[in-house]
């Protein structure tokens, strides 16, 4: 089996391929959406950044293009080839360098920002050279327009990273993710070590929180679902072109919840289930 620093390319691949979908879900849940695209999402730039914390750079920058071009395909907002490639695989790419920063001490936090601000120097960029017509001001108007759903994400983002007990939690996680050595490495410049009672809270809480995400998710495909049968009660429906845009945009806004809150529901309990697992093996 081939090794990266360290650990096997499956594991990498699995957990990038974790991450990935984590960012890609959240990012679906749009808590403020701008008229020319970005929104303000729970947190879905985290895990990008993530990914680039636990195995370095290249391969955050792998998970964030790979997100971008996701991201592309679920919602694709433009003027030109440019604003592509600014907007979607090099602005998410640019998550990825987190990992340039995860030798130094708070790397994690650190690394996030610099990531975020790296998202944000391309989007700017593509606001600036080619939203000119649609952004007020130009060079001001794309800072300002960007800024507005980037800069609350990483505020809210980053003061939840640096409490002591998601520093905990993360520290558990990366444990169970990393080789011995690099959780060392990264453990003495982050959060320390973590205890067999830490491991087992952490794992009952984030598999907890993906029981939630299920919940979440059938409440509010009850509550779609009286709204579709509201929207749909009387005859000739689809002779009624406002009516049959709103069913459309419903049962559209319904798939695109479900699909975001099942995907976090399914890798938080997977997590969780991991993390208690691997502290019940390590006792015995």
């Amino acid at each position: 089996m081939s090794m990266v620093n360290g650990m096997s390319r499956t594991k990498m691949l699995v957990m990038c391929a974790v991450c990935i979908a984590l960012a890609f879900a959240l990012n679906q849940v749009s808590l403020f959406r701008m008229p020319q695209g970005g929104s303000i999402t729970p947190f879905s730039m985290f895990f990008i950044t993530l990914a680039g914390f636990w195995f370095g750079p290249v391969w955050g920058v792998i998970c964030g293009v790979t997100m971008g071009l996701l991201n592309m395909s679920t919602g694709l907002v433009s003027v030109n080839i440019g604003s592509i490639l600014l907007d979607y695989p090099i602005a998410f790419g640019a998550l990825g360098l987190s990992g340039c920063f995860r030798r130094m001490r708070w790397g994690l936090q650190i690394g996030f920002v610099a990531g975020v601000l790296g998202r944000f120097i391309s989007v700017f960029l593509s606001g600036y050279l080619f939203w000119l017509d649609r952004l007020p001001g130009s060079l001001w108007g794309s800072a300002v327009y960007n800024a507005t759903y980037i800069a609350p994400e990483m505020i809210a983002t980053l003061v939840i990273i640096s409490l002591p007990a998601m520093k905990h939690a993360l520290d558990a996680v990366t444990k169970s993710v990393v080789p011995p050595a690099e959780y060392a490495m990264l453990s003495e410049k982050n959060s320390g070590s973590v205890t067999t009672t830490a491991r087992i809270v952490t794992g009952a809480v984030v598999a907890a929180a993906g029981g939630i995400a299920f919940a979440l998710s059938s409440y509010i495909t009850r509550l779609e679902n009286l709204s579709i049968l509201q929207v749909t009660s009387g005859a000739e429906l689809f002779l009624d072109a406002p009516r049959a845009d709103r069913l459309y945009r419903l049962v559209e806004r319904n798939t695109e919840q479900l699909l975001a809150l099942n995907t976090v529901g399914v890798v938080f309990l997977a997590i969780g289930i991991a993390l208690l697992v691997s502290t019940l093996n390590n006792k015995n």
